[in-house]
């Protein structure tokens, strides 16, 4: 359901009624902007979701993450993370680069309001160029009424030395502790609260075929169409672990090889009895790959920390344009809201604080199969500026 008008957002309660009663929902409207006039482009109502266009850029998005008056948002190409209005998606800032600049920043976490981690990958890969993840914590301050945004760099943890190709996600555990998965080995890797760096999962060897299937890279048996796009790597080459995701004493991975959710138990990442390879007997699975090819590739995992009751596991097929919710307990994925402009290949997704009581789930999309820097699919890039970012308002 899309249209374009010009109306006044009074309560979330007020939007789901237009939306159901005019049969032309206001998009870009935001229910924590009570009582505020904007103009309304994109939106799509669901029975389960609302979901509209909160932003926009002009270069390629990935990684996002916010708090209570912020939205950060990674665009890798241009090797640096925007700050956000969380309610109109204004640019306030960019978030001052650390020492040497970024290469590419991929992935954030706000693991506390004030706190910032953004994993930069250090590079795609590249055989002839090595790329060193790092991991820089921020500590940031706004003020709403002077819009001035500062921040520093109060950690960096670089994998210098480390096998690791090409990291894709990190994840905050509740005692701080970081995991970063890496999906060309087929690993994740462990930053302790002092910043000490081990492996919690890794193949006993480097060998083709020797590591950890849930979690290793392989081949594309399927064919993936994205938006009538062929979604394709080069090598028919199948990444690893891509996506993680905790909620309490359990980690959830997700990665495009296997096109399933998997989950472990945070103490078997860190055993001190099994070796890094070993530990992986603990994983189990959680839901299996879909019969769509494009529900196979599985990323941007999320978890509503703010509802204690909530214990389902938030996900973006990708290649199939939506957003699902993952029960589990039975693995039965539900569409929540479907949209090839809202969610144009799909990639992270974080939940924000509470806001009036709302917790909005933020989705950014990077137009991958698009980029032939990516799919081998294509010879010639296909985008479609800009990169929208949606938010999405879980209605049960």
């Amino acid at each position: 359901m899309k249209c374009l008008r010009r109306t006044v957002a009074h309560s979330f309660a007020t939007l789901a009624v237009i939306a159901a009663a005019s049969g032309c929902a206001p998009a870009n409207v935001d229910p924590e902007q009570v009582g505020t006039s904007v103009e309304a482009l994109r939106v799509e109502v669901g029975r389960r979701a609302v979901a509209y266009d909160y932003g926009s850029r002009n270069t390629l998005t990935h990684g996002i993450a916010g708090d209570e008056r912020l939205v950060f948002v990674t665009e890798p190409l241009a090797s640096r993370v925007v700050v956000l209005d969380r309610i109109t998606g204004s640019e306030i800032a960019v978030l001052p680069a650390p020492a040497g600049g970024m290469v590419l920043p991929f992935t954030l976490r706000v693991s506390r309001t004030g706190r910032l981690v953004v994993m930069d990958a250090g590079g795609f890969p590249n055989p002839s160029i090595p790329s060193v993840a790092r991991v820089y914590d921020y500590d940031y301050s706004y003020n709403p009424t002077t819009r001035a945004f500062s921040a520093t760099v109060a950690r960096t943890v670089r994998f210098d030395g480390l096998p690791l190709v090409f990291a894709e996600d990190l994840e905050v555990l509740p005692d701080g502790t970081y995991v970063l998965a890496e999906s060309v080995i087929g690993a994740l890797w462990l930053i302790r609260p002092n910043g000490t760096i081990a492996p919690g999962l890794f193949p006993d060897s480097l060998a083709p075929g020797a590591g950890i299937p849930q979690i290793g890279p392989c081949q594309f048996n399927s064919t993936v169409t994205a938006d009538g796009i062929p979604f394709a790597s080069a090598g028919d080459f199948a990444p690893g672990v891509g996506s993680v995701a905790a909620r309490g004493n359990t980690l959830y991975f997700s990665g495009t090889c296997q096109g399933a959710l998997y989950r472990i138990p945070i103490a078997s990442l860190s055993d001190p009895s099994r070796s890094p390879q070993q530990r992986a007997a603990d994983i189990t699975l959680v839901s299996p790959m879909p019969a769509d090819p494009a529900g196979a590739v599985l990323k941007g995992l999320a978890v509503n920390r703010f509802d204690p009751s909530d214990n389902r596991i938030y996900a973006l097929e990708s290649a199939a344009m939506r957003v699902v919710r993952i029960d589990p307990n039975t693995g039965v994925r539900t569409v929540l809201v479907r949209d090839p402009v809202l969610f144009n290949f799909p990639v992270a997704a974080a939940f924000l604080p509470p806001v009036l009581g709302l917790t909005p789930l933020v989705v950014s999309s990077d137009q991958e199969h698009r980029f032939a820097g990516i799919n081998a699919g294509i010879t010639v890039d296909q985008f479609t500026p800009p990169w929208v970012l949606a938010k999405v308002y879980v209605l049960r």
